[in-house]
């Protein structure tokens, strides 16, 4: 994502954020591709929850550094913030799951944690690099943090609830 936008909240718009849904939702629909059939649906839903969080006032999270230099606001306002966009997204992606994974409703729930403490760890490290250097080059690389975290963190998620319901071995 790095590539395609970075910048502050005015700057990003439902047009960026739908550029970015679009890569991310073909490159989890590869591995997806995997253990179901549907795969174009997850990238549908991911769309469209990016989409509409890009084109409200909340934006597009994990793709702009906050302004604040506050560690503690970071924290704070990242685990919250974080939060609500991890539920959002999984309960868009929850709806492409819901027939092929039992229990999938946690799906929601565990998008939401790996979200809050992706955004806030990724944020926190940004702006300790962004101190350090005095370039804005250290909340790039913070953004980069936020974006492995989530991916690492949703993706060992995804495997737990296949695992479970059989479609991984």
């Amino acid at each position: 994502m790095v590539w395609v936008e970075i910048g502050e909240v005015p700057d990003l718009n439902t047009f960026q954020a739908m550029i970015g849904a679009t890569i991310i939702g073909c490159f989890q629909a590869l591995v997806l591709s995997l253990f179901f059939v549907h795969t174009w649906l997850w990238i549908l839903s991911t769309l469209i929850a990016w989409s509409l969080m890009g084109g409200s006032s909340f934006g597009v999270m994990g793709w702009f550094a906050p302004r604040t230099e506050s560690i503690m606001v970071r924290l704070s306002t990242g685990l919250m913030l974080g939060g609500l966009t991890g539920i959002w997204i999984g309960f868009w992606q929850w709806f492409i799951l819901k027939p092929v994974v039992s229990k999938s409703y946690l799906w929601i729930l565990f998008s939401g944690i790996s979200w809050s403490l992706g955004l806030s760890i990724g944020w926190i490290i940004g702006r300790i690099l962004h101190s350090i250097t005095n370039i804005f080059l250290g909340e790039v690389v913070g953004l980069i943090f936020v974006w492995i975290l989530v991916g690492m963190q949703t993706g060992i998620a995804l495997s737990y609830l296949l695992q479970k319901s059989g479609r991984a071995e």
